[in-house]
């Protein structure tokens, strides 16, 4: 199994000032182990569904773990 980051943003707060408008950008992190980076694309499917995220990056962190099962 590999593991990888999937990176999303979404706009969070809206400030209004007097003659500025300025939104908070609000980045979240999933970690997903899988075989390939195409599964976790399957896998995020509810995010690039969601209203407001938007996926910035997959990428690969560790090209190889080794799942421990319990004894």
């Amino acid at each position: 199994m590999k593991v990888f980051r999937v990176v999303t943003e979404r706009d969070g707060e809206t400030t209004k000032e007097p003659g500025t408008i300025s939104t908070e950008i609000v980045k979240s992190e999933y970690l997903y182990a899988a075989e390939t980076i195409e599964r976790v694309w399957k896998e995020t499917e509810f995010l690039r569904d969601s209203i407001g995220h938007e996926i910035i990056a997959i990428s690969e962190v560790a090209p190889a773990i080794t799942v421990l099962m319990s004894a």
